[in-house]
């Protein structure tokens, strides 16, 4: 038997000390398992929540992928639709074509290479507007606009020509743009250049400084000079108007300008009054000065007026002017 100061003992054989260490022990793992077991069911939460978020975004996705199906298909249907609307139902029965003061329906028609009946949406429209432009070189613009379901307009503008020159027997018509619209062929034609009488309203000129002439092309000068010049009595003949009748009428008079030798400009006035101008430079109150002179003479009176530079204004009678002119004298 033990002694007292062996301290108390248990029914277990054991001191209290280790009674309660078993205790503090017991304890100890069931609160671990109470925490393992709260930990597994907020994992069990997270994991059911987690699962039907998924399920929900699988859902939802789903609810998506068959929205934009749709859409789909309904594209591909109208898609389908307006093909076969195209296709057969839009037909041009009606060709529209503006009028202009040169060229006659039935040369625009032919012209643009389309006919009743093609496909109103399969024309071509960009190439339709080349062969106008290029087989009818007085038009500036081409519109082609697709009414539906039928028809077809087309409006073009055309230039007119403002001047022209004589090159190898042929001879050129240009706009105010200096763009070649035209061609006539003299040579062959059974006149002589100095026989050819150019359209009314048309001015022509003499110059070496053509670098390029081509039809349906921009002219091109090898000295800007002259370019500056021709664009200042263009400037000149499409603004006659606004310095009354007096000035419309004088300009009218113009038929020829020779600009062979830039530093002697020569007019001639419809084969009535030869004007020498000197320099090309500040043509403009050159010729109007002129326009004043041959107000006050008499209207029989023929001949050369002298405005060079280098000499006071004058005016000698002369019949031959057409001849002097031609002569470069």
């Amino acid at each position: 038997m033990a002694t007292a100061g062996a301290g108390r003992y248990t029914r277990a054989g054991g001191t209290n000390r280790d009674f309660y260490q078993n205790q503090y022990n017991q304890y100890n793992r069931y609160d671990r398992y109470n925490q393992r077991n709260r930990q597994n069911s907020k994992n069990a939460k997270n994991i059911n929540k987690s699962k039907i978020n998924k399920i929900k975004a699988r859902k939802a996705g789903s609810a998506i992928k068959s929205f934009l199906l749709a859409v789909l298909i309904l594209a591909l249907v109208i898609s389908a639709l307006w093909f076969l609307i195209i296709k057969y139902f839009c037909i041009i029965d009606n060709i529209t074509i503006s009028e202009n003061d040169r060229y006659s329906y039935d040369e625009i028609l032919k012209a643009s290479g389309i006919n009743v009946g093609e496909e109103l949406y399969g024309v071509d429209v960009n190439k339709a507007k080349e062969n106008i432009s290029g087989m009818l070189t007085y038009a500036e613009n081409v519109e082609i606009t697709r009414i539906f379901p039928a028809t077809l307009n087309i409006n073009i503008t055309t230039e007119k020509g403002v001047l022209g020159i004589m090159l190898g027997g042929d001879y050129y018509i240009i706009s105010k743009n200096f763009r070649v619209i035209d061609k006539i062929k003299v040579v062959g034609s059974g006149l002589s250049e100095s026989e050819f009488k150019p359209p009314e309203g048309i001015v022509t000129f003499k110059t070496n400084a053509i670098q390029r002439c081509y039809i349906g092309e921009q002219m091109k000068f090898s000295d800007q000079d002259i370019f500056n010049f021709l664009k200042e009595i263009i400037g000149l003949l499409e603004d006659k108007s606004k310095d009354g009748d007096d000035t419309l009428s004088m300009t009218s008079m113009i038929s020829s300008i020779d600009i062979t030798n830039k530093y002697k400009v020569v007019m001639n006035y419809s084969d009535k009054f030869l004007v020498k101008y000197g320099i090309f430079e500040n043509i403009t109150p050159k010729i109007k000065n002129s326009f004043e002179i041959i107000k006050n003479l008499p209207d029989y009176a023929k001949g050369v007026i002298d405005l060079t530079e280098s000499n006071p204004a004058s005016f000698r009678y002369d019949e031959n002017v057409s001849e002097l002119y031609k002569s470069g004298k």
